[in-house]
């Protein structure tokens, strides 16, 4: 199927192979098959980078099994070489030595027109190459698999021997070709990329979905995707085809659903993957899938049959989904895609008790070998509740003890109730930053344990949790109570008490709490020690790969990158989401890995609602990257400020201090030296040098005076840590007056014209405009925005910083309230200034303690709408026509006052008031209207203000009137009836008759 999205292009079925091969003969070559294929797919840098390192090699292959995406890959690859590229997808009829030689002429032919005629042995064709001087050329031979055993394969293994250096040779297959690989392995010669390789990762999968499919998935949704279709290329599209246009929900519970469930799913393992087997092989996938782990002896046992083993090599040798999980003792598992395929297909053969029949032998077998987690899956498959019962009570410590992966596999009731269960779950949760359901999860545990030796340890892992979300609760003994009370104050001095108890990986220990102070070439030295250390597990290696490369990374050193995007992989192989996703963050915003995208804003991509840690780290990474200019580094640096001071992360908390001092520099707002100096100060108290260098950094720009002598202070503190400065906070992409958008910062070509045609709009969504162009509010926190639409709602009145602070933070003590005001006031200002330019800055000044939003009247809706009540009443007041003012101001309540804001006290008691007012207007312009007879004008101001205002009495009885004096008694009686409904709301009895006047 063709496929412009990164996924395997699978060539036209393959045609029997005939009885006899007949000599070749010279029939025209087909112009497809030495066509380099058209591809739109999405970029794969972290292979195409791998494929680029082909000219130091003698072979590139790429083996994976179908739908994989090996011919999008090798297609995107030709097309970016940069030199000609002859391209040959082989097929089963191409099988003679002749034959081949005679594809393999047209195929150079075409980019070496020169070259020389009439191959009949591999001898021709090298001395022809050999005569060519038109420089390096690529040769990508697609479908190798086509050719297995055959004069073909042999002539090419030939071929690659004497081909030039210059020509590099790149093939895709689905095994391993017969080429002498081993040779080329040992000699450096052979660039390999597998199936493993190829698999999409998590991050992947969600660039695939947002940037090619244009379609915006949940990070916990892309998880669950990356894991049920284990990265496999086609399974993606394949999910892509079978949800596309359809509702969240729907999506959602396709993807519950077994993994090949789906028509489209099974239509193509049917043609592309078992349809080319032959029938003892796949009569072998049928019998032992629901093994879970394979071995021959297992797999013998439970068909009876010999020979397993051979069976189980010949599978993997052909990519047939199954996948080596131990060399050394033979084990292999099938994929997930294929397994759910095959239940399937059992089912379809056997009957749901004669598949249930199965899978209870096979848990049976697996129970006696000791595979613990695919016994249990069999038994809840087989629906032998007893034995899964049994197997809980007596195995639930040792089931626990190891990976929770199969954790998914099994009835969500039964892991809910089982205290086993019930405890892998919370680990499960804690692993993927679900903190809230962790905690339950665990209390449920231990509740289920109720007097047992097990409910110890339970309590234990919750009460260190809870210890970590909760400053006030009491921090546990242990490396992990040293890492919480680390972060909290005096980092490195932990890490040496801890290291002096003995208690923990004292390598990981250190690197940690050295980077959390800033002592990066410290952190990097025991980081490395970690990583290299086999006697750690692999969720702390997977760690400290990460931390690891976050170091090397903030040291400067690019190569910090591969170890963040090796740390990431290990982490998901270990079921460690929360890790992995604060790695792919960190690589987005530290190291610039287009394997992982590119990002404008960071929180959400994995931190859940309630992970608080998550959430307030990838606010820290953001507010170091300064992608999102001074200002969003402003609103990223108090953001993780707030959140980690809440967290009781002293030592976290300094380095966001310092990051908005920085921030406020940039923005010269009036505070940056003070909060520097409060930066500088937090950062000596807890014992952070690196956040100390960043206040530095902070002040040397504000302080005039002593800039040297604060120059100097930064670059001891960048001796002494290693540290590097920030990159500079640059514009988002996109933003007006952003470098990116041109056209966009036309409004800041003329910024006192641009602020004269300021326009805000409060009824209904608020927004602000400059000359017929709307600001871009969203690169701004919510906060902020709720600030500008308070101060909008007041324009042109100064509002009290109590008043301010009451309204916006009202959880928090004063002195905070004020500096998170600050915060706001500085990061909308350098909002303005970026997208109008720098007059902007003054539309917002301070009064002593109070600030005023500092433009026209004429220029605000709200201002007009209530020029326009006052005219209406003068009007009324002198026994003039007020109809035409409340026209206007009727016109002007588009809608209800700051939706947005909700029930907000500071924004509900203006809403009403204003409501009021319109209601008063519509009443006032309907009986002038039934004055004068104009009763089409009276009705419409009836209707208009009964939207408003439901149950006003007046406008009801004068849109009755309105309709007996026009004669339109179905409409009148209508009316009546929903007066009446409108009455009885109120508990009011029957409408009295209205009679037209």
């Amino acid at each position: 199927m063709p496929d412009p999205r990164g996924h395997e292009q699978s060539a036209p079925a393959a045609h029997p192979a005939p009885a006899a091969h007949p000599a070749a003969t010279d029939h025209p070559v087909v112009p497809a098959k030495i066509r380099v294929p058209a591809t739109d797919a999405l970029p794969r840098r972290r292979l195409e980078n791998r494929l680029a390192e082909l000219w130091s090699h003698r072979l590139g292959i790429v083996v994976a099994p179908a739908g994989s995406g090996k011919t999008t890959l090798l297609a995107r690859f030709a097309a970016s070489a940069g030199v000609p590229v002859a391209w040959y997808r082989a097929e089963t009829w191409d099988r003679d030595e002749r034959e081949f030689l005679r594809h393999l002429h047209a195929a150079l032919g075409r980019v070496m027109p020169a070259l020389t005629n009439g191959w009949r042995r591999v001898e021709d064709a090298a001395e022809a190459l050999d005569a060519w001087d038109g420089g390096r050329a690529l040769l990508v031979i697609d479908d190798l698999h086509a050719l297995e055993g055959t004069p073909a394969e042999a002539a090419l293994a030939r071929f690659i021997e004497y081909a030039p250096p210059w020509l590099g040779i790149l093939a895709g297959s689905r095994i391993v070709p017969e080429v002498n690989v081993s040779r080329m392995r040992v000699s450096g010669e052979l660039l390999e990329i597998d199936a493993d390789d190829l698999r999409f990762r998590s991050w992947e999968v969600e660039q695939l979905f947002r940037d090619f499919y244009g379609e915006t998935i949940p990070p916990g949704d892309i998880a669950t995707l990356a894991r049920r279709t284990e990265g496999w290329a086609a399974g993606l599209q394949l999910f892509h085809l079978a949800t596309r246009g359809k509702p969240a929900d729907e999506r959602r519970r396709i993807l519950g659903g077994a993994a090949a469930s789906g028509r489209l799913v099974r239509e193509y393992l049917a043609r592309n993957v078992l349809a080319e087997l032959p029938a003892s092989l796949r009569e072998f996938l049928l019998e032992t899938f629901v093994l879970g782990r394979l071995t021959g002896d297992l797999c013998d046992r439970l068909r009876g049959a010999p020979d397993s083993a051979l069976l189980l090599d010949e599978l993997a040798r052909r990519q047939i989904f199954t996948v080596t999980v131990d060399p050394d003792d033979g084990s292999y598992r099938y994929h997930e895609v294929l397994r759910a395929y095959l239940d399937r297909m059992l089912v379809d053969v056997l009957g749901e008790a004669g598949a249930r029949a199965r899978h209870a032998r096979a848990a049976a077998l697996l129970e006696a070998d000791g595979a613990l987690a695919e016994a249990l899956v069999a038994h809840c498959r087989a629906e032998d509740w007893p034995a899964v019962e049994r197997m809980l009570g007596q195995e639930g410590e040792r089931l626990v003890g190891e990976s929770s992966a199969w954790l998914d596999r099994l009835p969500p009731a039964l892991a809910r109730h089982d205290p086993w269960l019930t405890l892998a779950s919370a680990r499960q949760a804690r692993a993927e930053g679900r903190w809230t359901a962790a905690l339950e999860a665990y209390a449920r545990s231990e509740a289920g344990f109720g007097a047992a030796a097990t409910s110890a340890i339970v309590r234990s892992e919750r009460l260190t949790l809870s210890a970590w979300l909760d400053p006030a609760a009491h921090v546990p003994g242990g490396w992990a109570g040293a890492l919480r009370t680390g972060l909290s104050r005096d980092p490195l001095l932990a890490a040496r008490d801890a290291a002096a108890a003995g208690d923990g990986p004292p390598a990981f220990l250190r690197g940690l709490l050295a980077l959390a102070a800033g002592e990066v070439s410290l952190a990097r030295d025991d980081l490395d020690a970690a990583v290299a250390d086999p006697e750690l597990g692999p969720a702390i290696t997977a760690a400290a790969t990460i931390l690891a490369g976050v170091a090397a990374l903030l040291a400067g050193q690019p190569a910090g990158a591969g170890q963040l995007e090796t740390g990431v992989e290990a982490a998901e192989r270990s079921g460690q989401t929360w890790l992995a996703d604060r790695g792919r963050v960190a690589a987005r915003l530290l190291g610039g890995r287009t394997t992982f995208g590119t990002v404008a804003r960071v929180v959400g991509i994995g931190a859940g609602p309630d992970d608080r840690w998550g959430t307030a780290i990838d606010l820290l990474l953001e507010a170091w990257a300064g992608v999102n200019g001074p200002a969003g580094r402003l609103e990223a640096a108090e953001e993780s400020a707030t959140a980690f001071r809440v967290l009781g992360s002293a030592v976290l908390e300094s380095w966001a201090r310092a990051l908005g001092a920085l921030a406020l520099a940039d923005l010269r707002a009036d505070e940056a030296r003070e909060v520097a100096l409060s930066a500088e100060s937090l950062a000596r108290t807890v014992g952070a040098p690196g956040a100390r260098q960043l206040a530095y950094l902070a002040l040397g720009r504000v302080d005039e005076a002593r800039s040297a002598e604060f120059a100097l202070l930064a670059d001891a503190a960048a001796r002494e840590t290693g540290l590097q400065q920030p990159p500079p906070a640059l514009a988002p992409a996109g933003a007006l007056g952003g470098p990116e958008n041109a056209a966009a910062r036309s409004i800041a070509v003329e910024p006192e014209d641009a602020l004269v045609r300021i326009e805000i709009r409060i009824f209904g969504r608020f927004a602000i405009s400059a000359g017929g162009r709307s600001l871009d509010l969203q690169q701004v926190r919510p906060r902020v925005r709720a600030l500008l639409r308070l101060l909008a709602l007041h324009s042109g009145t100064p509002v009290h910083r109590e008043v301010i602070c009451e309204a916006l933070w009202p959880d928090v003590d004063g002195p905070t309230g004020a500096h998170s005001l600050h915060v706001a006031v500085s990061s909308l200002r350098g909002l303005l200034i970026e997208q109008l330019g720098p007059a902007a800055g003054q539309l917002i000044v301070r009064d002593g303690d109070a600030y005023r939003l500092v433009i026209a009247d004429a220029a605000v809706d709200l201002r007009r709408f209530e020029e326009a009540i006052a005219a209406g009443r003068a009007a009324r007041s002198r026994g003039e026509p007020a109809g035409p003012a409340y026209r206007v101001a009727l016109a002007l309540h588009g809608g209800e006052l700051l939706t947005e804001d909700g029930p907000a006290e500071w924004a509900v008691e203006r809403r009403e008031r204003c409501r009021a007012q319109a209601v008063e207007a519509a009443q006032a312009i309907a009986q002038e209207a039934l004055t004068v007879g104009d009763l089409d004008r009276a009705v419409a101001a009836c209707r208009a203000g009964l939207e408003l205002d439901r149950y006003h009495d007046p406008l009801w009885r004068s849109l009755i009137q309105a309709r007996d004096r026009a004669g339109d008694s179905g409409a009148a009686s209508r009316d009546r009836r929903d007066y009446a409904a409108a009455l009885a709301d109120l508990g009011i009895g029957e409408v009295a008759a209205v009679s037209p006047s």
